[in-house]
């Protein structure tokens, strides 16, 4: 679809200890397939001594900020997701906003339509504190999360006995935490990189124990900023995949040069964010966005971007859900 495949990546967990054995349901054998490509495409580099063809676009994402979106249940989200083939969410969650039941059911339709689910989190706080006291909280929240997933689950099928394979859970943790934001970053950037990146250690050494992926935000400019050793260093110990908040119209390519060397050095996934935003003169520029360029410049770009790394599979990310309605209604 205009450079954008349709694979997802879907956390398979082994099948629970149950009575119930019965003909897997309609779209399993799809949803299996769709997780082997996504383990492979999402945070696997992949590598090719001699190209051949167009090179190999990887997952599409979409980020969603609005916790509220779980509680819906009108199926458009997904079905937007489908139209534009983009198979892995990135969903901000709060168990403020949603019940157990309504969590397990958002993440079992999810799942039914091929589409992977991520926990959305972060806060710019949260990157000063070298011990990752915060962000290792937000790893327990996602394992908590997929408990009460699992087992909201497990009742519903309980009572209504329908088939079952695989447990609906998150497949990871996407932490945008941006510490660069912060005044102490001002006065000294590196001592802020030095902390976030020794309490990202903690936090994806936590949530390896969970089973949990981990990927983190990243600006295109650390490199640039005289922080390219603790990019390196939260790249190869701190995560399995970047997203590289690649929002600079027309430079996408040379930004992300640097940090597509670093993933490809140390056997991680690198995803590249467009930005989709309505200009506000404020955080987003007008070079920051596609909102009035539209999708065919957006994924025109996006071309660009595989065929200047052939050797790297390099996914791609929307920010956000509530811009991309928007875009798609000019």
């Amino acid at each position: 679809m205009n450079g954008i495949s349709e694979f997802s990546g879907i956390y398979h967990r082994p099948r629970a200890r149950t009575p119930i054995r019965l003909k897997a349901p309609p779209g399993y054998r799809r949803y299996i397939s769709a997780l082997l490509c996504a383990a492979v495409l999402l945070c696997i580099p992949a590598y090719a001594s001699k190209p051949t063809g167009p090179p190999a676009p990887g997952i599409a994402g979409l980020f969603s900020w609005n916790a509220e979106t779980v509680n819906k249940t009108d199926g458009e989200l997904f079905q937007l997701m489908k139209e534009q083939g983009l198979t892995v969410l990135y969903q901000n969650i709060s168990s403020k906003n949603s019940r157990q039941e309504q969590m397990s059911v958002f993440v079992e339709a999810a799942m039914a339509e091929g589409i992977a689910v991520y926990y959305l989190t972060g806060d710019p706080s949260w990157g000063v504190d070298p011990e990752g006291a915060r962000l290792c909280e937000a790893v327990e929240e996602a394992a908590a999360y997929n408990r009460r997933i699992k087992r909201k689950f497990l009742e519903r099928r309980e009572q209504d006995g329908k088939p079952w394979e695989t447990v609906p859970q998150l497949v990871g943790i996407v932490f945008d935490v941006e510490p660069y934001t912060l005044k102490e970053w001002d006065k000294n950037p590196g001592k802020v990189m030095d902390s976030f990146v020794s309490g990202m250690k903690e936090a994806y050494a936590l949530a390896q124990e969970y089973g949990l992926e981990v990927i983190v935000c990243v600006p295109w400019y650390y490199d640039k900023k005289g922080q390219r050793d603790g990019l390196e260093e939260l790249i190869e110990n701190g995560c399995d995949c970047i997203a590289v908040m690649n929002y600079y119209r027309g430079a996408e390519i040379k930004n992300i040069a640097a940090e597509v060397e670093l993933v490809q050095k140390h056997g991680k996934g690198i995803i590249t964010i467009y930005e989709l935003q309505k200009a506000d003169g404020r955080g987003v520029e007008e070079i920051n966005t596609y909102y009035n360029s539209g999708l065919a410049a957006l994924k025109k770009s996006y071309t660009g971007v595989l065929e200047a790394y052939p050797e790297q599979t390099v996914s791609i990310a929307y920010h956000d859900y509530r811009a991309l309605k928007e875009v798609l209604k000019k």
